[in-house]
C-alpha cells in the first residue's frame, strides 16, 4: 500500500534543492565496511541495560562521564567536543536565547504550561519542543522516522566513534541554519548502522539542555494504547521509545515518548492504538512546526481532529492548522511575518494570514523558525481556545445512545471507529439493540441493553465468538456511560 503520508518526505527534498542549491555538502560516513560488521558485535545494548543512555547522551554533547573518559581523552574527541560546543553556542545566540526572551515577553501564558506537550510530526525536534515549552511533565513526539536504538559504546572501534560523532553534528546543519529539521536528510543521517535513528538527537539534546536521564527502554502501544515494552525486532506502528528524565538541580521526573507513526487517515482509522494514548492524557498543548502542511490536507482529516477536539492550546507556524481553520475555534495571536510559502508549497497560499498581518503591522520575528525562515520570514501563531472544553473522558463529553433509558443498564461496547458506520456484520446482525453512542471524537458501538452485567455475558461471549476480541461490558445511568 502506498501511504500518502510518505509526501511530506519528498516535499523535504524539494525544500533542499530549492533552498540550498549552494551549499557545499559534506559526504555522511556510514560504518558498514565488511570488516566492521565482521568483527563489531553486539553494538546495540540490550533492552534491560538502560543505564548507559545518561552516560551516551553526554558523550554526544561534549560533556564530561566518567563511564567514557579514555574516548573523552582522545585528541579526535576533543576536536569534536570544541566543534560541537561551538554550535551550540551560535545556535543560542542565534535563535535559543531570542526565542527564550521573546516568548517570555508574548506567549508566556502559554508556554509555562506543565502539563502534556503534543508535537505532532516533530520527529527529533525536541530542541524547539523543551526551548518554547520547558516545565512540561510529559513531551510527545512522532514522525515517520526511525527510532533508533542505544549504542553499545564499549564495542565501537575508533573509526566508529569517530564516524558515530561526525555524523551526528551532520545531522543538525539544517537546524542550525534555518530552524528545522529536512525529513528527507534525516531519512539519508539515520541510514547508518550506528546513528540509526532519532534517538540519538534526543539524547544530544536532552544533555545540551542540561537534562539526566533516568531511564530509557523500548515501547510500543497495545491495542488499547497503553504503553508495554517493545519486544525484540517488532516494528509493529506505532513503535518507538520512552525516556524518563530530570533537569540539573530540579527532583521532579519528566517523561519523553517517540513514536514511529503514520497519521494519515487509512492507518489512523484501522489502528486506534494511537488515538486511545493520545487521549489518555486529558490536558495538552499541541507545537506544531516544519509540519508539512499536512493537516490542511484531506488524508490528514483524522490528526487534524484529534488536535482541535483535544488541544485547547496550539502554538504553530503557518504549516500547520490553516489559520482559516483555527480562528473558528480559538483566539489566536499572530507574530512575525508572512508573504507566501516555499515555492513547493504554494497551493497552501493563505491570503487570510497574510492580509491580517499587514493589518496589524506586525514585526518580524527575532529569530528564524520553520520553512520561510529561507525567505527570511518566520510566523507563529499562539492560539487558546475560545471556550475551555472537558476533555476528559466522562460521561459529560458522551452524547446520548439512540436507547435512552434513566435506569441503570448495561451494554456490550464492540467498536469504535472515526466516522459513523452502518454494521451490516452478517455474523452479528442478529443480536439485539444494535447501538452507539459518541465520546469525543469517536463512534463507539454496543449491542444489548439490559438491568445487569450477567445478562450481557451471552451477547459479550457471541461477539468474540465473531471476532470482536476486544469487546466488554459497559455501563450507563441516566443516558451517560459510567466509567
Amino acid at each position: 500500500m502506498v501511504i500518502k503520508a510518505l509526501r511530506y518526505i519528498a516535499i523535504g527534498s524539494l525544500i533542499v534543492t530549492l533552498g540550498c542549491n549552494n551549499e557545499k555538502k559534506s559526504k555522511v560516513i556510514t560504518s558498514t565496511t565488511a570488516e566492521d560488521t565482521a568483527t563489531s558485535t553486539d553494538i546495540y545494548l540490550n533492552q534491560v541495560d538502560i543505564t548507559p543512555a545518561n552516560d551516551v547522551a553526554r558523550l554526544l554533547a561534549g560533556k564530561a562521564t566518567d563511564k567514557y573518559a579514555d574516548i573523552q581523552e582522545k585528541d579526535y574527541y576533543k576536536d569534536y567536543a570544541n566543534s560541537i560546543n561551538q554550535q551550540w553556542k551560535d545556535l543560542c545566540n542565534k535563535t535559543l536565547d531570542p526565542i527564550e526572551y521573546w516568548k517570555s515577553q508574548n506567549i508566556a501564558d502559554i508556554t509555562r504550561d506543565t502539563t502534556c506537550l503534543f508535537y505532532p510530526f516533530g520527529g527529533p525536534d525536541l530542541l524547539f519542543a523543551l526551548t518554547f515549552f520547558p516545565d512540561m511533565n510529559n513531551y510527545i513526539l512522532f514522525g515517520l522516522e526511525n527510532p533508533g536504538a542505544l549504542p553499545n559504546v564499549e564495542q565501537l572501534k575508533e573509526n566508529q566513534i569517530k564516524d558515530y560523532l561526525e555524523n551526528l553534528a551532520y545531522s543538525f546543519r539544517y537546524v542550525n541554519k534555518f530552524g528545522f529539521f529536512v525529513a528527507s536528510h534525516m531519512k539519508d543521517d539515520f541510514n547508518n548502522r550506528i546513528l540509526n535513528g532519532t534517538l540519538h538527537l534526543i539524547l544530544y539534546t536532552l544533555a545540551m539542555k542540561n537534562c539526566n536521564i533516568s531511564s530509557y527502554r523500548q515501547i510500543s502501544l497495545d491495542n488499547v494504547g497503553n504503553v508495554i515494552d517493545r519486544e525484540e525486532g517488532t516494528t509493529k506502528n506505532p513503535y518507538g521509545y520512552e525516556i524518563k528524565f530530570y533537569k540539573d538541580g530540579e527532583t521532579r521526573q519528566r517523561t519523553l515518548c517517540y513514536l514511529r507513526l503514520d497519521a494519515s487517515n487509512t492507518p489512523m482509522s484501522e489502528h486506534l492504538e494511537f488515538a486511545y494514548f493520545i487521549k489518555s492524557f486529558p490536558k495538552k498543548t499541541c507545537y506544531l512546526k516544519s509540519a508539512s502542511y499536512l493537516l490542511q490536507d484531506v488524508d490528514f482529516t483524522i490528526m487534524r481532529k484529534i488536535i482541535t477536539d483535544q488541544c485547547d492550546k496550539i502554538v504553530q507556524d503557518e504549516s500547520g492548522l490553516a489559520y482559516s481553520h483555527v480562528v473558528k475555534d480559538y483566539d489566536v495571536r499572530l507574530y512575525g511575518t508572512y508573504t507566501r510559502p516555499m515555492k513547493v508549497f504554494s497551493k497552501f497560499q493563505q491570503e487570510d494570514l497574510k492580509r491580517t498581518l499587514i493589518d496589524l503591522h506586525s514585526s518580524p520575528l527575532p529569530f528564524k523558525i520553520g520553512y520561510a525562515s529561507q525567505i527570511n520570514e518566520s510566523v507563529l501563531m499562539a492560539c487558546t481556545r475560545k471556550t475551555t472544553r472537558n476533555n476528559s473522558p466522562t460521561a459529560s463529553t458522551t452524547d446520548m445512545p439512540k436507547n435512552y433509558s434513566k435506569d441503570t443498564v448495561y451494554k456490550v461496547q464492540f467498536k469504535v471507529s472515526w466516522q459513523k458506520q452502518k454494521i451490516d456484520d452478517p455474523k452479528i446482525v442478529h443480536l439485539p439493540d444494535m447501538d452507539y453512542y459518541t465520546d469525543g471524537s469517536y463512534y463507539k458501538y454496543t449491542a444489548g441493553n439490559t438491568k445487569t452485567p450477567q445478562e450481557c455475558e451471552p451477547i459479550l461471549q457471541e461477539l468474540k465468538k465473531a471476532g470482536y476480541q476486544d469487546a466488554f461490558i459497559i455501563k450507563f445511568n441516566n443516558g451517560k456511560r459510567i466509567k
